[in-house]
């Protein structure tokens, strides 16, 4: 396994999925269970100052503050950035995160109400086999990231990429990949960490809680809604020329209940990754490859579809 090219061009999810996802025949969904994951066309986000690629968006749970990260693949340094709102589709730059860079990738932030700050990096992977970091959220500033090496499984070949903390910070979605010496993982799956003793563990009892979502493809880049109750999330299937990449949604009754089988959001149409919501919940925002590039999009529940909360 050549964990330098898996780390720096396969860790994050545009990186093995930009490869795989070359085409293939159109995907069929079953209409009746579509009606509450009815979105409109995409729309392109504007962030006022900035140039360059947009990946893994973030929005802080009230909205005000995108965090993003740009391309990950060979030879970028990949680093985290952060934009304000201005509306629904405008942000303003505002810079790199402040603390939270390293010489190695860093990417995938997120944020809980509570204003803690966590995110994938690869700094210590090799001495500690977590990626994990997590840090009080200062206006643009990490400080100070602290390792949560209880939120991987810290075995060879195993490597968490992406995470997603609930509104309220107690629980972490990560995916979970297992690496066998390809860009690709051989497998990658949706978990959960919990917030234990001030620092995130994992936790394999609630595997439960995503076994409708896991398949033998490629789950990953996990969001979920303000209420705990919705779930996106990136799906790759199938193995070139015939590979599958999309945005999936699944719903539950309550936030301690597995959620249920997930539909596709077929207005997400193109190499679509990197789910999140808005905090109405109503609105998905995702990174879209166009040609060479990738930017940010947002797809909104039409009026009359329902969200089931």
């Amino acid at each position: 396994m050549n964990l330098g090219a898996v780390l720096r061009s396969a860790l994050l999810c545009g990186g093995f999925a930009a490869a795989l996802a070359t085409g293939g025949p159109a995907e069929v969904q079953a209409d009746p269970v579509a009606a509450w994951a009815r979105f409109s066309p995409p729309r392109a986000v504007t962030i006022q100052g900035y140039g360059g690629d947009a990946m893994e968006p973030s929005l802080s749970r009230d909205g005000q503050v995108l965090v993003f990260n740009n391309r990950n693949d060979p030879p970028e340094q990949t680093d985290l950035h952060w934009a304000r709102r201005i509306d629904d589709l405008t942000f303003h730059y505002e810079g790199l995160v402040a603390g939270a860079n390293s010489g190695d990738l860093d990417g995938v932030g997120t944020l809980t109400s509570g204003d803690r700050f966590c995110f994938i990096s690869t700094r210590d992977w090799r001495q500690t086999l977590g990626t994990v970091f997590c840090s009080a959220w200062r206006e643009g500033r990490a400080e100070p990231p602290i390792l949560q090496a209880a939120a991987s499984p810290r075995i060879p070949g195993r490597l968490v990429f992406d995470l997603e903390q609930a509104a309220d910070g107690q629980t972490a979605i990560l995916a979970d990949g297992r690496f066998e010496g390809g860009a690709a993982p051989a497998s990658a799956d949706l978990r959960l960490a919990r917030w234990i003793g001030g620092q995130y563990r994992l936790s394999p009892a609630d595997d439960r809680l995503f076994a409708a979502v896991n398949t033998p493809g490629l789950e990953y880049a996990p969001a979920l809604s303000a209420d705990g109750l919705t779930l996106a999330f990136t799906r790759l299937s199938g193995r070139p020329p015939f590979a599958r990449i999309g945005l999936w949604i699944a719903r539950r009754p309550t936030s301690d209940a597995p959620f249920g089988a997930p539909v596709r959001i077929a207005a997400a149409t193109g190499f679509v990754e990197g789910p999140t919501f808005s905090p109405d919940g109503r609105s998905v925002y995702f990174h879209r490859r166009i040609g060479n590039r990738f930017s940010i999009w947002r797809v909104t529940l039409s009026p009359t579809a329902r969200t089931g909360r």
